[in-house]
């Protein structure tokens, strides 16, 4: 790594009452001081108010200088955070004479970068922190928290020991086979499965904590008037789509962003379904059948004070396979429940006019979801599902060929080296540039 002094500012470049400036590398504190009125003996962590001076000695700015001094900084190194007011022309400026005096501009998350090749985080952590930055919702933002307090980190860690104290007996027996005993095949069987169990626990969050960053689609689908874009109205909390009694009012597919439960979710009122031959009206029926595709939940409506029609029968048998509650409209209009929709999971009755069973609704998403609190749940990401996912199948590949393996015990000691390699490369301990490219390459300049 270079040991050079980077600059940025770690906050937006934008009008604010305040901004931060960010000086990092072995050069920070000698460069403040030419452009801060620091007394002499600078103390670490202290706040000092004082003038922001240009190159020429003249006043840009006044404001707080803080001294990090490393390894007890963020970085590991010597950090020197200033904090003028939040004018533009004046953090510009800032960080121009830090150039100048002999800093450069930092590269996208090199201040976190920093941080995990001098060992103040792992790369779990790292990329938690770019998760928390990026959290559209509070339970990602407290997901994101989970990991960068170390939580996943210390499920791997209790799982690479576990693979060590297996790797170690091993080439124990292996090197020293008078003087060792041969280990119990029982005891590999019995940590390779705890080892397992954990991993396969691990990559069943994967698709929850997808929903909790990214959030999911619901899309709105039904014949003509059953009441879709009323409702869709109703959840989104004021009229953005057209109400109409004429048939095929909706011609394309209207969407809005809302929560629910805390999930970011994407809401799709689409054209009614129905045959037709005028064009517009089956192009936008054509897009309708795409997003139904697209979609991860769907809420079939039917007219309730119609009952169940041949026409809605028709498009039920072409979602039922799909995940989606069954939404029965207009149960304002209905005096009691009709017995043909008993036969159905997930019905919820509505109305659009009165409000009835919207909350109700929501709540059924958020049951089918499965999410509750995310206290002190942890969500791996794409990059850790891979490489979890290869470790899943070198395990179930030594359990299936584990009486050769204990006959060959070289082999079977590269096999498990193999598991523990991809925990290693999760945590960040075997890993290679193009990765660590790839993952700080998506942090702001900033951080």
């Amino acid at each position: 790594m270079k040991r050079d002094t980077i600059v940025a500012n770690a906050t937006p470049l934008i009008p604010s009452a305040v901004a931060i400036i960010r000086i990092s590398g072995e050069d920070s504190l000698r460069i403040a001081k030419e452009i801060f009125t620091l007394p002499k003996d600078v103390q670490e962590r202290r706040a000092y108010f004082g003038k922001i001076l240009d190159l020429d000695k003249t006043v840009l700015d006044e404001g707080l200088l803080v001294y990090f001094k490393g390894p007890k900084s963020f970085t590991g190194e010597d950090v020197v955070e200033i904090y003028p007011h939040g004018s533009v022309p004046v953090v510009k400026k800032i960080i121009e004479n830090v150039v100048k005096l002999g800093g450069r501009l930092a590269q996208p998350g090199e201040f976190t970068y920093r941080a995990f090749l001098n060992g103040k985080i792992d790369l779990t952590q790292a990329e938690a922190i770019a998760e928390l930055i990026s959290a559209k919702t509070e339970k990602a933002s407290k997901a994101a928290v989970n990991i960068l307090q170390g939580k996943l980190s210390k499920q791997i860690n209790t799982l690479k020991n576990k693979l060590l104290e297996l790797i170690s007996l091993i080439e124990a027996e292996i090197n020293f086979p008078e003087d060792v005993e041969e280990i119990d095949s029982k005891l590999i069987i019995d940590n390779l499965s705890q080892v397992k169990t954990q991993i396969e626990k691990l990559l069943s969050s994967y698709k929850k904590g997808s929903i909790v960053k990214e959030g999911i689609k619901l899309a709105i689908v039904g014949r003509p008037n059953v009441g879709k874009s009323s409702l869709f109205n109703a959840m989104v909390g004021y009229e953005r789509s057209i109400v109409s009694e004429y048939k095929g009012t909706t011609r394309d597919f209207i969407e809005e962003s809302l929560k629910i439960n805390d999930i970011p979710v994407i809401l799709l009122d689409t054209a009614g379904l129905r045959e037709t031959s005028e064009y517009v009206e089956k192009v936008g029926i054509e897009k309708a059948k795409q997003k139904i595709e697209e979609a991860d939940i769907i809420l079939f409506v039917i007219d309730g004070s119609e009952g169940f029609t041949d026409e809605d029968k028709k498009i039920y048998d072409e979602i039922k396979n799909k995940t989606h509650i069954f939404v029965v409209n207009k149960a304002d209009l209905i005096e009691k429940p009709l017995d043909i929709f008993e036969k159905f999971d997930n019905i919820v009755y509505t109305s659009s006019k009165t409000y009835q069973g919207i909350k109700e609704l929501e709540e059924k998403i958020a049951e089918i979801l499965g999410i509750t609190e995310t206290e002190d749940e942890v969500f791996i990401n794409l990059r850790h599902y891979n490489l979890l996912k290869q470790a899943v199948e070198k395990i179930e590949y030594i359990n299936s060929n584990l009486d050769f393996l204990l006959q060959n015990k070289e082999i079977l000691m590269l096999d498990l080296q193999e598991v523990l390699s991809y925990l290693q490369e999760i945590v960040g301990q075997i890993t290679t540039e193009d990765v660590l490219g790839n993952i700080f390459s998506k942090f702001c300049i900033g951080k």
